[in-house]
This record gives structure tokens, C-alpha cells and sequence, in this order.
């Protein structure tokens, strides 16, 4: 990677996505403060959620090939909407 500092984020995402899956009951309380930082002290743009999103998708169905069967797919995508909707919980 090019970017030490765009790698150690990419890191820190995917350690939050492995997070999210151990909580999914209570994904949206454990993320507020995630949103927040995200909404008021970085200011990034919601949609940039959804389109990291449909990259790791891209990324993963990419790698597994075959094995990304439309059933692990479907799943893929409702967890990762739980997580985007969880990041923009505290956008105004």
C-alpha cells in the first residue's frame, strides 16, 4: 500500500466490520459514537458507507468467486446495510 495512513484505516474498518458482527443485536447503540465522530468531527459524506460497501462486496466476490453463492451474497448485503445504517444514524 502506497498510503501507511489509508492502510491503517483499512484496518481499523475491517477490525470494526468483525466488531459489528459479534453484536449485531445492538449493532445501532454500539455504533453511535462512531456516527457521531463520523458526522460532526470528520463531516464525511454519508454515501461514502454504501459505496465502501459495494467495493468490499466487488472485493469479496472477487476473491471467492464461486463460492460467493447469491445466498452468501444476500447475506453480505444485509449485514453491511445493519452497518451503514448504524453510520448514519447520527447524520442531521
Amino acid at each position: 500500500m502506497a498510503n501507511p495512513k489509508v492502510e491503517a484505516h483499512g484496518t481499523v474498518v475491517l477490525q470494526g466490520l468483525k466488531k459489528a458482527l459479534k453484536i449485531m443485536d445492538d449493532i445501532k447503540n454500539t455504533y453511535t459514537s462512531l456516527s457521531e465522530h463520523h458526522s460532526e468531527k470528520l463531516q464525511v459524506d454519508p454515501g461514502n458507507f454504501q459505496l465502501l460497501g459495494d467495493c468490499l462486496t466487488v472485493l469479496i466476490a472477487t476473491r471467492l468467486r464461486t463460492e460467493f453463492t447469491p445466498d452468501i451474497q444476500a447475506a453480505w448485503q444485509k449485514f453491511l446495510s445493519v452497518v451503514v445504517s448504524a453510520l448514519r444514524r447520527q447524520y442531521h
